[in-house]
């Protein structure tokens, strides 16, 4: 099967999805035809949807989305780019929660949206773990600390440098400064090989951060569970990350326990000129 479908009686033969598709799959034999697959470049495709996006009719599918069409949308559906600015800087790593649920699906729906955020070659292979119960956050909290542990015992300089045994034992004492007591949490994860797969799934757990704000809930990134996904296998067994894959993303999600009324200083972005280039350099977070 052709992964681009063409309907004829839509198509305009304005050739716009010919020079939008990033990898020329899509020709034109003749001036004035409908636009064809290149024989030589049927596996070419990547499903991006640039020319299901460009084209003004609809007349355009991909195979890999049977029965599913392009939405029309119109600039006045998109936000001011003053309220984005709002939902950008409104954002907070939230830490403390209602003792409110959020589902599965409900994440699930965030995780829909952020398969939109790019992908290397538009690979998009991050896939996602949810445990949607305090109980099961707790668990992960649990295997984690696990990890912690051992690394003390082993005396790993990582241990002292992120004060690991303090964060034992606070956890021991009832305080759960592991995964801040959440509802939820979201783990993405990614094949180590490919094109670039880290990058891919920390810019899809941003996106879907992003999209939870959005809706009201509030997230905070689970560095813990990263971190501790990165040395343990026992962690990535716990959720569910077959062998050769690493989360490189997680957040805890649900409703937020206060609510935030203002928008706290940053240091304004400052270019220093070199040599023709501008430099913005970082303004590290320090008294």
């Amino acid at each position: 099967m052709l992964p681009v479908i063409i309907d004829t009686e839509l198509c305009k033969r304005d050739e716009l999805c010919v020079h939008e598709c990033p990898l020329m799959v899509l020709t034109v034999e003749e001036k004035g035809q409908v636009p064809v697959v290149h024989p030589k470049k049927t596996n070419y495709c990547i499903n991006c949807g640039h020319c299901m996006a460009v084209c003004p009719t609809g007349a355009i599918t991909l195979s890999a989305f049977e029965n599913q069409d392009a939405i029309p949308f119109n600039k006045e559906d998109l936000p001011e780019s003053s309220a984005l600015e709002t939902l950008i800087k409104t954002r907070r790593s939230v830490r403390k929660f209602k003792k409110k649920s959020i589902s599965a699906e409900e994440v699930g729906e965030l995780i829909h949206t952020a398969a939109y955020a790019p992908s290397g070659h538009n690979a998009q292979p991050v896939s996602w773990t949810v445990l949607d119960t305090p109980e099961k956050v707790h668990e992960l909290g649990e295997v984690v600390v696990e990890w912690m542990e051992e690394m003390v015992k082993q005396k790993n300089p990582l241990a002292e440098k992120l004060f690991l045994a303090g964060l034992v034992n606070t956890w021991k004492k009832g305080k759960d400064v592991i995964c801040r007591d959440a509802p939820a949490v979201a783990v993405a994860w990614a094949p180590k090989m490919g094109i670039t797969p880290q990058a891919d799934t920390v810019i899809a757990t941003n996106t879907l951060e992003i999209a939870a704000h959005a809706k009201g809930y509030g997230t905070c990134w689970a560095g813990y569970v990263v971190l501790a996904a990165a040395y343990s296998r026992k962690v990535l067994d716990y959720l569910g990350v077959p062998e050769g894959h690493m989360a490189h993303g997680a957040l805890f999600l649900g409703h937020p326990a206060v609510k935030y009324r203002n928008i706290p200083p940053r240091h304004k972005a400052v270019a220093e000129e070199q040599d023709g280039k501008f430099i913005f350099r970082a303004r590290p977070n320090t008294h």
